[in-house]
């Protein structure tokens, strides 16, 4: 990865949806050059996905907790990790080092469907107990590390 390479990073972490034609100006190639770095930084796997972010509030997502997991130590968890990806309210499931074994990040509509959540992830065989905290508010949420120019010397 060189300059221009950071350059079309950084674009595209301000609008993933600028034009071909826009972002080439912004780094001083021509628009072919462009897409061609765009799909190296791609294959690559640099640029996993462009994606939509929506605003689970705005769905009716009103709560939003962290869930820590603990499962029996004989497990590898591959069983429960399989039960968990099939919850569409789990948003993030993380395999971690610590006090737990998952840490997952939940929506939910209110606390009914908070309740059904927890009780039916509780139920999975394996997972011995959960300890849940609600997200008052979040103060930062990247999804990925913010791409830096390094300032030039123009003149």
């Amino acid at each position: 990865m060189d300059n221009v390479d950071i350059a079309i990073l950084h674009e595209l972490q301000l609008d993933a949806r600028i034009p071909n034609s826009k972002l080439a100006e912004k780094v001083h190639l021509s628009p072919s050059a462009v897409l061609e770095r765009v799909r190296r930084l791609r294959k690559s796997g640099i640029i996993k996905q462009f994606s939509t972010l929506l605003d689970t509030q705005a769905l009716g997502y009103n709560l939003t907790v962290m869930m820590e997991l603990r499962i029996e130590r004989n497990l590898c968890g591959s069983s429960i990790s399989k039960e968990l990806v099939k919850f569409p309210e789990i948003l993030e499931i993380h395999d971690v080092a610590g006090d737990c074994d998952y840490l997952l990040k939940v929506v939910a509509r209110d606390s009914d469907s908070l309740r059904n959540t927890m009780r039916a992830i509780g139920a999975i065989p394996g997972v011995l107990s959960s300890q849940t905290k609600l997200i008052l508010g979040t103060i930062k949420s990247e999804l990925s590390p913010q791409i830096k120019q390094e300032k030039t010397n123009e003149k």
